[in-house]
């Protein structure tokens, strides 16, 4: 496969990154909305899962709505919420030497978003670590990357790049394939097992294509 390295083409896969760390982020953030299940029956999306070996269950994609929405929202209670037993979405649980909430790894993702700048959503009352606003972080980057490109200010996007690279090695690396393995095995609905599963495919990949980017950025 040929790889578009020219600055419009570093541009496209930049913003393709984005929104895939913001559909990411919606599916982990809170229950799938009615909006957001017409979001995931579109071709448009059914065509890029496919691209990624991800053939959506017949009964989510045509099942009646009212029905889909809820065995999707007792999955994700069951999953993420509790009572009882969950799987905790944030980082500071699953690291080595974690296991609690508010742990060092939640300050200290609080301290590299406040250090960019970016601010949290009205009403945001979760934790930085919130595998949610992870994903949102390093959609943003992403996106101030694919505008570094268009606007040809390979600097820039080196910036964000670096960003992109520091925040993956040093958090998302470490934790989230433990999180979507732990999903995998416990989830009932392929839904969120074939989500965690398009998770750490696409992590696995960008660790190494941000790598690439950067090394175009910067001139390597």
């Amino acid at each position: 496969m040929t790889v578009d390295s020219s600055s419009n083409g570093l541009a496209r896969t930049a913003i393709e990154v984005s929104n895939l760390y913001g559909f990411l982020a919606a599916i982990f953030r809170e229950e799938v909305s009615e909006q957001f299940l017409v979001q995931v029956r579109s071709p448009q999306l059914r065509d890029t899962l496919a691209d990624a070996g991800i053939t959506l269950d017949d009964r989510l994609l045509r099942g009646p709505d009212e029905e889909v929405l809820r065995d999707l929202a007792v999955e994700f209670t069951a999953l993420f919420l509790g009572p009882g037993e969950h799987i905790s979405p944030h980082e500071s649980v699953h690291v080595p030497q974690g296991g609690n909430l508010w742990g060092a790894e939640t300050v200290t993702v609080r301290k590299f978003v406040n250090a960019l700048g970016f601010e949290y959503a009205d009403g945001f009352t979760g934790m930085p670590d919130h595998i949610s606003v992870e994903l949102e972080l390093m959609a943003e980057l992403a996106r101030r990357e694919s505008v570094a490109w268009k606007q040809g200010d390979t600097e820039g996007a080196a910036n964000s790049l670096a960003y992109q690279c520091q925040f993956m090695a040093e958090h998302l690396a470490k934790w989230v394939p433990i999180f979507c393995s732990k999903v995998t095995n416990v989830a009932s609905l392929s839904f969120y097992r074939d989500m965690a599963q398009l998770t750490m495919d696409f992590l696995e990949s960008e660790e190494t294509d941000i790598e690439r980017r950067l090394d175009i950025a910067t001139g390597r």
